[in-house]
């Protein structure tokens, strides 16, 4: 078989797989629909490709992806944390009171929602067919596998702080896999399934015996809507109408985190425009093939013409973002809601060449290397650290800027201590 040959079938093959993926979504807000009834099979088609496709958490993944220069640059094992873990952000001798005065090590449990971002989709991928593998392991966000020297991701930073940090994924695997603990992410997740997967963070959160709900401290982050601009938005008969959705569905969410899971901090991270995509250089040719399937919104020839249209409407959802966790139910003593916004304006590096650097994406171009979830955890990271209203809306070379707690300024940030 040529190259050229395997490159055709692996692709037919990946866009069947993405078809049955994303068909499998409810199309109508909080309904049941027809395919509900095949969830079963579909739960077993994804368990069937996972063994199919391989892990990509092992050895073999990680150091071909180290010469292609997608992984992060390792650190030695004697190397200590750019921040003194001993230092102004260590755990509190009292536990506190108030989300307000948490520090570092003060976080007891972790968790995220969201979409195939948060699954970690691809991160290790050394193929097109692996970006369905879900490295959750080393998710940005909820990845807990290795060590920061390895993995940068905000439990392996946390856990420099409170080595008893529980909640973050072990490994590759699915949602309904033991080792993704709360990482409730879905692949082709919309903000419409952001109610129901908060419900089942909640279930296991107060399902499982290590967890203190009235005492220990949770950290959860969400982000959520790349797939509604890519999958959704040009479909809808209205798509203005996306952007009130998204804030019935934001405010449902926190109110059932609210109202059951007391003492929690939340990340709101603002989703980037998909105008960052389509102003890619240089890009491989198996990408442009992948583009047109995971986001024929931005890509596809019938929609080419309402493409400001829609990036207009992305730029109106980050607004609601912002302004949803501005709402006073969301900030209390025990309950914060932080807009993050390191994504808001993102661009991706550029080579000299004037082509992007696509050694910080996966191999869809689309989602990201192990790589690119290190610059996204350590741009999570000083998020949490900046001030409200001083916060990046662009991320950095990962590891370039590592904030860390001052004297003067040893709590994660909240509007009210910023």
């Amino acid at each position: 078989m040529t190259g050229d040959c395997k490159l055709v079938c692996s692709m037919k093959f990946t866009h069947f797989v993405w078809v049955i993926a994303l068909s499998c979504h409810n199309s109508v807000y909080g309904q049941v629909t027809f395919l509900d009834k095949y969830r079963p099979e579909y739960r077993s088609l994804r368990n069937t490709l996972f063994n199919f496709i391989g892990r990509t958490d092992g050895s073999g993944s990680y150091y071909a992806n180290l010469k292609n220069g997608k992984v992060q640059e390792p650190f030695p094992e004697n190397q200590p944390l750019f921040c003194d873990p001993n230092g102004p952000g260590r755990r509190s001798n009292d536990v506190p009171n108030s989300v307000h005065k948490l520090r570092p090590g003060d976080i007891d449990v972790i968790a995220s929602i969201g979409d195939s971002l948060t699954a970690g989709n691809g991160a290790l991928a050394t193929n097109i067919l692996q970006v369905f593998i879900e490295n959750r392991g080393v998710s940005w966000s909820i990845g807990g596998q290795g060590n920061w020297r390895k993995y940068l991701t905000l439990p392996n930073i946390i856990k420099e702080f409170n080595p008893d940090l529980y909640g973050y994924s072990l490994a590759d695997g699915h949602s309904t896999h033991k080792r993704s603990r709360f990482n409730t992410a879905e692949i082709g997740a919309m903000s419409r399934d952001l109610p129901h997967q908060a419900k089942v963070l909640v279930k296991r959160m107060t399902s499982d015996p290590r967890v203190k709900i009235k005492e220990h401290w949770k950290l959860i982050t969400i982000l959520i809507g790349p797939n509604d601009f890519c999958l959704d938005m040009c479909y809808a008969a209205n798509p203005e109408k996306s952007v009130d959705y998204h804030e019935k569905d934001l405010i449902t969410t926190l109110r059932t985190l609210r109202n059951n899971l007391p003492r929690t901090m939340v990340n709101l991270v603002t989703p980037p425009s998909m105008r960052v995509i389509t102003e890619l250089r240089g890009k491989p040719a198996e990408c442009e093939s992948t583009h047109h399937i995971e986001c024929p919104c931005a890509f596809g020839f019938a929609f080419r013409k309402k493409r400001k249209y829609y990036f207009d409407i992305m730029e109106r959802w980050k607004e609601v973002v912002s302004n949803v966790s501005q709402i006073d139910e969301f900030n209390t003593e025990d309950f914060t809601v932080n807009n993050q916004p390191f994504l808001k304006n993102v661009t991706f590096p550029v080579l000299p060449n004037g082509n992007n650097d696509f050694s910080y994406m996966s191999m869809d171009c689309f989602h990201l290397s192990q790589k690119g979830y290190a610059r996204a955890a350590n741009a999570l990271w000083n998020n949490m650290l900046e001030p409200e209203g001083q916060k990046s809306t662009n991320w950095k070379k990962e590891f370039s800027e590592f904030l860390c707690p001052t004297v003067s300024r040893p709590y994660l940030a909240t509007k009210k201590n910023s």
